[in-house]
């Protein structure tokens, strides 16, 4: 028995060595490809397409092979097509290194089952927060124009309804409540915070209101520089405001996603009700945004909030334009849409 035991160790040592060879051989030849060596590429290549010392992989076969082939490797070219790799789906960008692929992509849709609430995921990427010249006439409170970087997330494809409030708070106290597909309004932003602490309660997953950046670059279809979410048309855009081509909604809310989608399909970041945001209002807050993921959470009185409403002018639906509330605050043309957190 002991014996037995002795040449188990034995083995076990050997395999123990040579994985961590192979393993200290694969990240070699990683680090050689990144680096632009292009016989590390084909390697590389090779090793994902046979799933030697790695996961098979024939994507990242291909896009190794055909990042060597780029920088004119003849050898990469007789792997390409020995290996048929142009059969394998997938497009190779430019800038592919085998870094760890996103698990959501711009477009990706997720219905949380408890509220119903569709969410609509939003890619990372930076852009120039504020108002600009571009963006028409500027607040003194739009501005610094400033540059800020915003990690992927979720946000409520459409306003939260008044069907999805009362399957959290089994209560509406919205003023147009004929149709409860209209958003739900006349909610503070203290009532929001119970509605996400309850929502928090069911469900795995972590909802918040949006942070006055994230808002911004959504309402700029990934941080576009247009002065609307839609463009920048200001003369009675399809939308729902005093002053948009609003059809038999005039002067009332209009059922969530009754117009035309943004670029990132989310609906009704212009008009129909305004929206709260997390952040603390103040008219300086540009001045002190940190560069990524800005929250500003000094104190204040008053919460920032975005995109204007039924009763506004189209001037006022502009993606720079802010505009604040007290908390207790409860308005028939006041609403929100949330974001999320999942590891569905």
């Amino acid at each position: 028995m002991k014996q037995l035991l002795s040449v188990l160790f034995v083995v076990l040592i050997v395999c123990c060595d040579s994985f961590a060879e192979d393993s200290f051989e694969l990240s070699s030849l990683l680090g050689q490809a990144r680096n632009g060596n292009v016989e590390a590429m084909c390697d590389l290549g090779v090793a994902y397409y046979y799933g030697k010392q790695t996961l098979k992989d024939p994507f990242k076969a291909k896009c190794w092979i055909k990042k060597a082939y780029d920088l004119g490797s003849g050898k990469a070219e007789k792997i390409w097509n020995d290996l048929k790799l142009w059969q394998y789906s997938g497009k190779c960008e430019e800038s592919f290194n085998d870094e760890k692929l996103p698990r959501h992509v711009k477009g990706d849709v997720y219905r949380e089952p408890f509220s119903g609430i569709e969410f609509v995921f939003i890619p990372n990427g930076c852009f120039m927060m504020g108002c600009s010249p571009f963006s028409g006439k500027c607040g003194k409170d739009e501005t610094p124009v400033h540059k800020v970087c915003i990690d992927g997330f979720w946000l409520g494809k459409y306003e939260v309804s008044q069907e999805q409030w009362v399957r959290v708070m089994g209560n509406n106290p919205s003023r147009f409540s004929r149709d409860v597909r209209r958003p739900v309004e006349t909610v503070s932003f203290d009532d929001i915070q119970t509605f996400i602490r309850i929502l928090n309660s069911k469900t795995l997953d972590r909802f918040s209101l949006p942070t006055e950046a994230q808002w911004e670059y959504a309402s700029r279809n990934g941080g576009k520089k247009i002065q609307f979410t839609w463009g920048n048309d200001a003369y009675r855009p399809d939308a729902n405001c005093g002053t948009c081509n609003s059809i038999q909604f005039q002067g009332e809310t209009a059922p969530v996603g009754s117009f035309a989608p943004n670029d990132l399909g989310v609906y009704d970041m212009a008009g129909n009700v305004k929206e709260w945001c997390q952040d603390v209002y103040d008219k300086k807050a540009y001045s002190t945004h940190a560069k990524k993921n800005p929250l500003y959470g000094e104190k204040g009185i008053s919460r920032v909030v975005r995109g204007g409403s039924f009763t506004d002018n189209t001037s006022a639906l502009g993606c720079a334009r802010r505009d604040k509330s007290i908390p207790g605050m409860r308005s028939d043309n006041l609403g929100f849409r949330i974001t999320m957190v999942t590891d569905n």
